[in-house]
């Protein structure tokens, strides 16, 4: 073998050891941007989720509750507008939010999961869904209409 041979193979090795090199760091530069869009992704989907069952609770509580009725610490009825019973119900165990309505042959619909706590304590619902999402909402109590 001659000297040449040895330079040219000690070279090919050190290119193929550079390709290899340059392909590692665009496949990881690769991994982490899709690793970054799936964490951005998976927090905007969690967000979406918070706002549509907030909205959810606004628009059962503004909307189709007239009276509240019954109320705990996990469950808040009152009166629906077109008439029998509609609410929130909160499960402890499970940690999700359903909506009642006495009219629906299955009566409740998953509203939201994961919420971490739900109260209603003087006109007041409060609902936490995380550390930084916590709404707080006031049911205005309907006044009897006065005898004539």
């Amino acid at each position: 073998m001659r000297r040449n041979q040895g330079f040219i193979l000690l070279e090919t090795v050190f290119e193929i050891f550079i390709v290899c090199l340059s392909t590692l760091i665009v496949l990881t530069t690769f991994a982490s941007t899709v690793n970054i869009l799936k964490i951005s992704l998976e927090e905007m989907i969690y967000q979406n989720l918070i706002s549509n069952a907030a909205m959810e609770i606004i628009i059962i509580s503004k909307n189709e509750m007239q009276n509240v009725r019954v109320y705990d610490s996990k469950y808040v009825q009152g009166d629906f507008k077109e008439g029998g019973q509609v609410g929130l119900y909160y499960d402890n165990l499970t940690k999700r939010i359903y909506r009642f309505r006495s009219q629906y042959p299955s009566r409740e619909t998953l509203i939201s999961d994961k919420v971490i706590g739900f109260s209603y304590d003087e006109n007041f619902l409060k609902v936490i869904f995380n550390e930084e999402n916590i709404m707080r909402l006031y049911i205005k109590p309907e006044s009897s209409p006065l005898p004539q």
